[in-house]
């Protein structure tokens, strides 16, 4: 890996809130940020003090601004991409389809755990394998973490796993070594998605919203579970007064985006921020 390049220093405005715990769940109902480790930011551009996008992966800072953070030079390689401090994390877009790889991310504190993608949509009428790729140091565990019917134990590095998804649905799964763990989760599609229940749907609804978060500039969080059945978008007040019809835009953008019926509720909301320097 080569030498560390000098980052432009901007102010961060950060919206919502990202947990960097590999174990932490959110209790359904709640309307919270889009996924544990995902969120949506801004940052004051250094020359004209003007908000622009950003997105929070893995507790860090990502300056995408719909390309790469901008250094002096790039040093992650082709299949990383760089976050918060200089860190180089798996871009989950160049993961091969049905495939989870699991990897180290090499950070000031030492060596943490991470899976990419961590929410996967695979349609069944393409196939219905999934195969975990464990490229990281250390020996793992891959579990069912919805409902403890399957589990891999003593995966070894430069090893893989094979898992056949025989029915459509929600899955939940959870990576574990000797000192951490780190959960993903499979959203998996048919023609029969619709007979599903609406709480499931909502889920699976939920997880490719978030699956696709680097390109939803204004969206804030996404819940599912609550008092409405269906999923709750959030999305930047300041957003409102870009489209005549606001809400019916958001709506009708979010519904093409799901192959799927499932009910959705649009809110316009102001962030949570707070300024790092």
């Amino acid at each position: 890996m080569q030498g560390r390049g000098k980052l432009k220093t901007r102010l961060l405005i950060i919206i919502g809130v990202a947990s960097i715990a590999g174990l932490t769940t959110y209790t359904s109902g709640a309307f919270t940020p889009l996924q544990s480790d995902l969120s949506e930011c801004y940052y004051t551009d250094d020359e004209n003090d003007i908000p622009q996008p950003c997105v929070m992966i893995d507790g860090w800072y990502n300056m995408l601004l719909q390309q790469s953070l901008q250094t002096e030079q790039d040093y992650c390689g082709e299949r990383y991409m760089m976050v918060g401090n200089d860190e180089c994390v798996l871009n989950p877009e160049l993961v091969e389809p049905f495939t989870v790889i699991i990897y180290d991310v090499v950070e000031n504190s030492g060596t943490r755990l991470s899976v990419a993608p961590h929410s996967m949509v695979m349609d069944l009428r393409d196939g219905n394998t999934v195969t975990f790729v464990n490229d990281g140091s250390n020996t793992v565990n891959i579990l069912d973490n919805s409902k403890g019917l399957w589990s891999f134990d003593d995966v070894k590095p430069s090893s893989q796993r094979e898992m056949a998804i025989n029915g459509t649905g929600f899955y939940e799964f959870l990576v574990q070594n000797s000192r951490e763990g780190e959960g993903g989760e499979i959203v998996a599609l048919s023609d029969d998605t619709n007979s599903l229940p609406v709480e499931t749907r909502a889920k699976m609804a939920q997880a490719i919203i978030s699956s696709d978060l680097r390109k939803e500039a204004g969206l804030i969080s996404v819940g599912s579970g609550g008092a409405e059945p269906g999923i709750t978008i959030g999305i930047d007040k300041k957003f409102r007064d870009r489209h005549d019809d606001a809400e019916r835009f958001y709506y009708e953008k979010y519904k093409e985006m799901i192959p799927f019926d499932v009910p959705i509720w649009i809110e316009f909301t102001a962030p949570i921020t707070f300024a790092r320097g």
